[in-house]
């Protein structure tokens, strides 16, 4: 491997020039809605990720279909950790990375990175800080200035894609691993989201609840 490669998955997804994808969930030729996919200049999708209900994971599948890596939330934890894992397996002794936020009190978008062979933790592997929401924040390598790859509200490939964000990745940095970390994101933020929404619609029932109870008083009297 080239010594100026910064390669998480495997160097074969480390191009020797700055690389372009488009993030979305309907790439070209899907009729609707799926899973989170990476789309090249050429609209081709050279990743894929399928999410598992039943077995609370995260596949990420190369343009062949091939799963390179599985992801998934680690367990009653205070810094929202995820873990990444060769292939199929969930074992540790396949773990590739981890990431969690760098405060379990944290007030802004700011996560840490940490490859398998750094079990001590002193130190972060990658930084991450922005806000994915925003479609917006900045992979370092560790506690450097070196940009690994930005994410962007706005793609930069010269086609119409529709829910589609850009990232920007540097020249021999590991495409592969920035599109899973993005993946974890969306993972995320798809939780937020949900959760969002139960809140609001547990809020509403018992507000309509409420209403119905007053009225009924009303009806009594």
């Amino acid at each position: 491997m080239d010594s100026s490669q910064v390669a998480v998955i495997n160097p074969l997804f480390c191009a020797a020039y700055p690389i372009d994808l488009a993030f979305t969930t309907k790439p070209p030729g899907d009729k609707k809605r799926g899973g989170l996919a990476a789309v090249d200049a050429a609209g081709n999708v050279v990743f894929r990720a399928k999410h598992s209900s039943w077995g609370g994971f995260t596949e990420l599948r190369d343009a062949s279909g091939h799963t390179i890596l599985t992801m998934q939330a680690k367990i009653r934890t205070l810094h929202g950790r995820w873990q990444a894992f060769a292939g199929e397996s969930t074992e540790a002794k396949d773990l590739v990375f981890s990431i969690k936020r760098s405060s379990a009190w944290q007030f802004h978008d700011e996560w840490f990175v940490f490859l398998a062979a750094n079990t001590t933790e002193e130190n972060c592997d990658f930084k991450i800080v922005g806000s994915y929401s925003k479609k917006n924040y900045t992979i370092f390598k560790g506690d450097s200035s070196f940009v690994v790859a930005q994410l962007t509200k706005q793609h930069k490939l010269n086609m119409t894609l529709k829910h589609a964000f850009g990232g920007s990745i540097s020249a021999n940095c590991d495409y592969s691993f920035v599109a899973a970390l993005i993946t974890i994101f969306h993972e995320i933020d798809a939780t937020r989201n949900v959760a969002t929404w139960n809140a609001a619609a547990r809020k509403a029932s018992r507000n309509a609840a409420a209403r119905n109870a007053a009225m009924m008083g009303l009806l009594k009297m």
